[in-house]
C-alpha cells in the first residue's frame, strides 16, 4: 500500500479541513450556535456526502482512504453533523444493498438517514431480536436503517423515528441518539434494495469501522495539538509548563499512541476497497482494538496537560474526550475487537 496520500487527496483533506475549520467546536458553547444546517450544506456542495455512491457498474464514488481523510477533518474539528451516520454508514449499506436511488437521495444532503444499533451500541440492529436499542448519529434524520434476517441474507429496513423513539443526552455532546425501548414489529417496515451476502456485511462493518477510527483519530490529534500549543503558552514559576520534562512526557505519550493509531487506521482504510472482505475487517477490527485501547488514555492525559480548566465543563478538552469515548463503543470496543480476530484466528470463521 502507499502509506502516503496523492495529490488529489492532499486537495480533498485541504476541502474538508476548510469546511471542518469553519463549522469547528472551539468551545462548548459552540454547540448551541453552530449552523449545523450550513455545514451539512457545505459537505453537500463539495460533493463529500456521496463519496461511497456507486456508479453504473457498481463502483463507489471514492475510496475508504477518502472517506478517512474526511471522517478525520470532521473529528479534529467536532463538527456536530451526522456525517458518519448518513454520509457514510447509512449510504454505504445502501449502496450495497442496490438501494442506489436511497443512496443518492442522502448524497444530495436533503434527507439523512441514521444507524440503527443494538442495547450496548456494538452492533447494528437486528429485529425483531434487538427489543431495545439505540438510532446514532441521527440529527436530523427522519429514519434509520436495521436489518432484518431474510432468505439469502440480511435485508435492510428502514425503521422511522416517531413517537417511538425518545431523544436521550449521549455521552458525546457532537452527535444526536434516540432511543426505543419497546419490540419493532419489522412486517411493517419499508425494504431497501435486496439482501445483503455475509462478505457484502464485512465489507460494510471493514468500511464503517475504518470510517469510526479515522474520527476518533482526529478527536486524538487535535486534543494533543491544543494541549502541546497551551504547554508552550501557559506560565507557571516563571517559565512555561512545557519546559517541565513530566508534561514533555505527557505530551510525547499522548502525541505516539495517536499516531501509532492513525498508522493503523490508513492501513483499514486502504484495506476497504483492495483486500477481500473477512481480510479487510480483520484489519479494520485490528485499528478500532488500538484506537479504543488509547482513545480515554489520550484524552483524559489532554485534560490533565490543562490542568484544573481541562477538568471544567466551559473547556473543550472533555468534549474530546466524550466523542472520542463514544467513538470506542460504536459497533464494539477494543474488547470486543480483539475477541472477534481471536475468533477469525483460531476457527477461520
Amino acid at each position: 500500500m502507499l502509506a502516503l496520500l496523492d495529490a488529489e487527496q492532499q486537495m480533498l483533506k485541504e476541502v474538508a479541513g476548510q469546511i471542518a475549520r469553519a463549522a469547528e467546536v472551539a468551545n462548548p458553547g459552540d454547540l448551541k450556535t453552530r449552523d449545523r444546517a450550513a455545514a451539512w450544506e457545505s459537505l453537500a456542495q463539495a460533493g463529500l456526502l456521496g463519496l461511497r455512491v456507486r456508479d453504473e457498474e457498481g463502483r463507489p464514488s471514492a475510496s475508504g482512504v477518502e472517506v478517512a481523510v474526511v471522517a478525520e477533518a470532521l473529528g479534529a474539528g467536532l463538527v456536530p453533523v451526522p456525517y458518519l451516520g448518513s454520509a457514510v454508514l447509512a449510504t454505504e449499506l445502501l449502496a450495497l444493498a442496490g438501494a442506489g436511488p436511497e443512496a443518492e437521495e442522502l448524497a444530495a444532503g436533503g434527507k439523512r438517514a441514521g444507524i440503527l444499533l443494538n442495547r450496548d451500541l456494538s452492533a447494528p440492529a437486528r429485529l425483531p431480536g434487538d427489543e431495545q436499542g439505540y438510532a446514532w448519529d441521527c440529527d436530523g434524520a427522519a429514519e434509520a436503517l436495521a436489518l432484518v434476517e431474510a432468505p439469502g441474507g440480511a435485508q435492510v429496513v428502514r425503521v422511522p423515528l416517531d413517537g417511538a423513539f425518545t431523544p436521550v443526552a449521549g455521552a458525546d455532546l457532537t452527535r444526536s441518539l434516540a432511543r426505543y425501548d419497546a419490540p419493532i414489529d419489522p412486517s411493517g417496515l419499508t425494504r431497501a434494495g435486496r439482501p445483503l451476502t455475509e462478505a457484502e456485511l464485512a465489507r460494510w462493518e471493514a468500511l464503517a469501522l475504518a470510517a469510526l477510527c479515522a474520527d476518533t483519530v482526529g478527536v486524538m490529534r487535535s486534543a494533543v495539538t491544543k494541549a502541546v500549543e497551551y504547554a508552550k503558552e501557559r506560565i507557571q514559576y516563571g517559565v512555561p509548563i512545557g519546559s517541565f520534562q513530566a508534561v514533555q512526557h505527557m505530551c510525547a505519550e499522548a502525541y505516539v499512541s495517536a499516531e501509532a493509531a492513525a498508522s493503523a487506521t490508513g492501513y483499514a482504510a486502504w484495506a476497504v476497497d483492495v483486500l477481500e472482505p473477512g481480510e479487510a475487517l480483520t484489519a479494520a477490527r485490528t485499528a478500532k482494538a488500538q484506537c479504543g485501547a488509547v482513545a480515554r488514555e489520550v484524552t483524559e492525559t489532554v485534560m490533565q496537560i490543562f490542568g484544573g480548566i481541562g477538568q471544567t465543563y466551559e473547556h473543550i478538552a472533555h468534549v474530546h474526550t466524550r466523542r472520542a469515548l463514544t467513538d470506542r463503543q460504536v459497533l464494539g470496543d477494543e474488547d470486543a475487537q480483539l475477541l472477534r480476530i481471536a475468533d477469525v484466528r483460531l476457527t477461520g470463521e
